[in-house]
């Protein structure tokens, strides 16, 4: 049996392929401590992770590291989650990083990442699912602390970009045990109330503090919401489950409120354009129809609108005229019709006198020719039956002769019959039944 033969980069690029394919490993939490940290100029992050049996490179890209609420030293224990692939060019295995949690938070952080995982296997993470925010939202709800700078800082933002807005505010808990259930009460009311927007908002704080944001019930609730929902929880560098189901995330309260809210001077600019666009659509439009009616003003009859009229009175007496005469021609049709009608009944009766007439001639003559006949053919017939009694061989059976029979066929010589044999003799008047007793010969 052959063997087949790879080359390196062959087989480092099956083993990589392998490698992405593996949905077990495509996304994994890894514990471990970091050494041989490089902070690259690029933003890149390039670290080996390691615990007291083995180590593995790994690489934390820079749109994952400016994430990161934490910059890692050496000996820092971290939780990643990452994917497992090859990086071909060097032939070595390495981790993929895309977040990254002190080793402190322990389980809630492996925890929050298995929920994270199951939701998004469920589709609540699915891009199609987010509603678009209202263009020009007249109603907005919003869900935050009943005190701090981030609700002020919302409601500036709203005044100042949108003061048209009718803006309704839920006071809610957002730290603590109890936050989730609170927020999710809310967040159904203000559902109910029929907003154009819900903005569900907090300050920044530890990881900590913004850990009710992670609740698995208060996720699902944003996804099953009719209302479009924003969030804007914490700093530009803190994410929480809510952003993920959202159907919009900005990284602060105040860029949540901007998000929601149009510019009203950038809206007045936008009117004002619109109606440039408009007025100058319906001048070079009004123009157009003004080249439209001036030759149709031009026309004679919109300069003397009663010489379309007198044309009009001509031809109508012209018409009238004409059917004047056709009435005369009709009238005079009608009569003449009317006198040949009664010619024509006159000549039809006189036809039927005579047709009548010619077929009385006709049927007597029938009648005679008739009796003619019927008298010829009595004769005639009379005669063929004397004729046939006078040839009939039952005539001479007057004179004394008979007809013998053997069964049907009449005996015309001794040879026909035998003796015994039974005959029926035909006389004038009746049969005799008899037996040949015995045959002479002449």
């Amino acid at each position: 049996m052959k063997q087949n033969v790879f080359s390196v980069s062959s087989l480092v690029h099956y083993l990589k392929q392998t490698l992405d394919n593996d949905s077990n490993i495509r996304s994994i939490l890894i514990k471990g401590e970091i050494s041989n940290f490089t902070n690259h100029r690029s933003g890149h992050w390039y670290f080996t992770l390691k615990d007291a049996k083995s180590r593995i490179s790994c690489v934390m890209f820079a749109s994952y590291a400016s994430r990161c609420r934490f910059l890692p030293k050496e000996g820092t224990k971290v939780i990643v989650s990452a994917s497992v692939s090859m990086y071909e060019a060097g032939g070595s295995l390495q981790l993929y990083v895309n977040g990254m949690q002190a080793d402190g938070l322990g389980d809630l952080f492996l925890q929050l990442e298995q929920v994270k995982q199951k939701l998004s296997m469920e589709g609540l993470f699915d891009p199609s699912h987010k509603k678009p925010l209202p263009v020009y939202p007249m109603r907005i709800g919003v869900i935050s602390a009943r005190t701090g700078a981030a609700i002020q800082d919302i409601l500036t933002t709203i005044s100042r970009r949108w003061p048209l807005a009718e803006v309704c505010f839920y006071p809610s808990l957002v730290q603590g045990i109890s936050a989730s259930e609170d927020i999710i009460k809310n967040l159904m009311r203000a559902d109910a109330d029929g907003h154009d927007v819900i903005l569900l908002a907090r300050g920044g704080g530890s990881i900590e503090d913004l850990w009710c944001f992670n609740d698995e019930k208060l996720a699902r609730c944003i996804y099953a919401m009719h209302t479009v929902i924003v969030t804007g929880v914490g700093h530009e560098t803190d994410t929480t489950l809510v952003d993920y189901v959202s159907d919009a995330r900005a990284p602060t309260p105040t860029a949540a409120a901007e998000l929601i809210t149009p510019n009203i001077s950038e809206v007045g600019l936008h009117i004002m354009k619109m109606k440039t666009v408009l007025v100058n659509d319906m001048k070079h439009r009004l123009e157009k129809e003004k080249a439209v009616l001036k030759p149709l003003q031009e026309h004679r009859y919109m300069k003397d609108p009663l010489s379309y009229v007198a044309d009009s009175q001509m031809k109508l007496a012209m018409h009238v005229k004409e059917l004047s005469i056709m009435e005369h021609q009709v009238h005079a049709w009608s009569q003449k019709l009317s006198s040949l009608s009664s010619h024509l009944g006159l000549y039809a009766k006189k036809i039927e006198r005579e047709k009548m007439e010619d077929v009385k001639q006709k049927q007597n003559l029938l009648f005679l020719n008739m009796e003619h006949y019927k008298q010829k053919a009595n004769e005639n017939y009379m005669e063929k039956v004397r004729l046939l009694d006078a040839f009939s061989p039952l005539k001479i059976l007057t004179r004394g002769y008979t007809l013998t029979y053997r069964k049907e066929h009449l005996v015309k010589s001794i040879q026909d019959v035998e003796e015994q044999d039974a005959l029926r003799i035909r006389m004038q008047d009746g049969y005799i039944h008899t037996k040949v007793t015995k045959k002479e010969g002449l």
